[in-house]
């Protein structure tokens, strides 16, 4: 499970999440409450306080203990999405439309925005398993 959607289940469950260096802490917003945590640094590590059943009750709890045991459970270098890049070409002189894009099986160079169903972000994979040559292209990372 990505930390993304961990994140957003949590959010859907209307409970609060805050990082610490080593860990996320789950908060019931309303009393304010920590009532769980998993750790950032190590896989299987997880809490639930005893006060969880009084600040969102048996079920909420239920579902948190699920939630956090599928965290939990999950690798670590699984949990962040890949790092992707923006790839253009140097030699292209106008700069708003070097950039490489990808759509239903061709390749061409337009501009880095994600319209018309165009791929202008790559992994790290899909970069490497490109059948052309490709070197000469400026890797930009996305940091959006």
């Amino acid at each position: 499970m990505k930390t993304s959607e961990f994140k957003t289940m949590l959010d859907k469950m209307d409970l609060a999440v805050y990082e610490s260096e080593s860990a996320f802490i789950i908060t019931e917003d309303e009393l304010n409450w920590d009532i769980a945590n998993v750790s950032k640094d190590y896989e299987r590590i997880m809490s639930i306080e005893e006060n969880a059943y009084e600040a969102v009750g048996n079920e909420q709890t239920c579902e948190l203990f699920e939630l956090l045991t599928a965290y939990a459970s999950t690798p670590l270098d699984e949990r962040e999405e890949p790092k992707k890049w923006y790839l253009r070409d140097p030699v292209t002189s106008d700069k708003d439309e070097n950039y490489l894009n990808y759509e239903g099986g061709e390749y061409f160079f337009c501009s880095k925005d994600d319209e018309d169903d165009c791929q202008t972000k790559f992994t790290r994979a899909e970069i490497d398993a490109f059948e052309f040559e490709h070197a000469h292209l400026i890797e930009d990372e996305v940091t959006e």
